[in-house]
């Protein structure tokens, strides 16, 4: 009997983990930057970025190979969505931004920033799901430390001004629960 309630315990655990992964509350870490390679550094990091602050500006090459800076995408909405191709809960989320991509092109530009990984294996998981979204590599985790990225996914919606207009931790599983983010990312341009 006691085995039996061991192993009942365990289960509830491990579905409790999951919601937890689900809403967001950030089990996943990522490792803090070995070198900073990028425009942000760990020594220059803010943890716990808010809405009204200035996004801090990065640059970063994306998986084939075109070199982006936060500061060129100014005058126009982006979305960054930090993310890994190892994430369950990134994987269940990609869907619902090609679905924007798709709806708001032009409107607003979407990037996914692939944290710590190589630029193999995130150009091979793009081309194997079809990504229509560009992914730029933080393969040493200084724009995702600079964000205050402690859980994947992680959403950054930022205005054309350059503010944050809004962070969700956590996946973005429906138009209903993307649609609030969007709004207000649109209604700052």
């Amino acid at each position: 009997m006691k085995r039996w309630a061991g192993w009942i315990v365990l289960l509830a655990a491990l579905i409790y983990a999951g919601f937890l992964v689900g809403r967001g509350t950030k089990p996943h870490t990522v490792a803090a930057p070995k070198t900073a390679k990028s425009t942000a550094s760990a020594s220059t990091a803010q943890y716990g970025l808010t809405a009204g602050q200035f996004a801090p500006n990065f640059t970063l090459t994306t998986t084939a190979g075109q070199t982006v800076s936060l500061a060129s995408l100014r005058g126009h909405p982006v979305w960054l969505n930090f993310w890994a191709t190892w994430c369950p809960w990134c994987n269940k989320e990609i869907p619902q931004i090609e679905k924007v991509q798709a709806s708001y092109a032009g409107r607003i530009d979407i990037y996914g920033v692939d944290v710590q990984q190589s630029q193999a294996t995130v150009a091979q998981y793009m081309k194997a799901k079809g990504v229509n979204y560009p992914v730029l590599l933080d393969t040493q985790g200084a724009v995702a430390a600079a964000y205050g990225v402690q859980g994947l996914p992680m959403s950054v919606f930022i205005g054309p001004h350059g503010r944050i207009r809004a962070i969700y931790s956590g996946a973005l599983l429906s138009p209903q629960s993307i649609a609030p983010y969007l709004h207000k990312l649109l209604a700052s341009s």
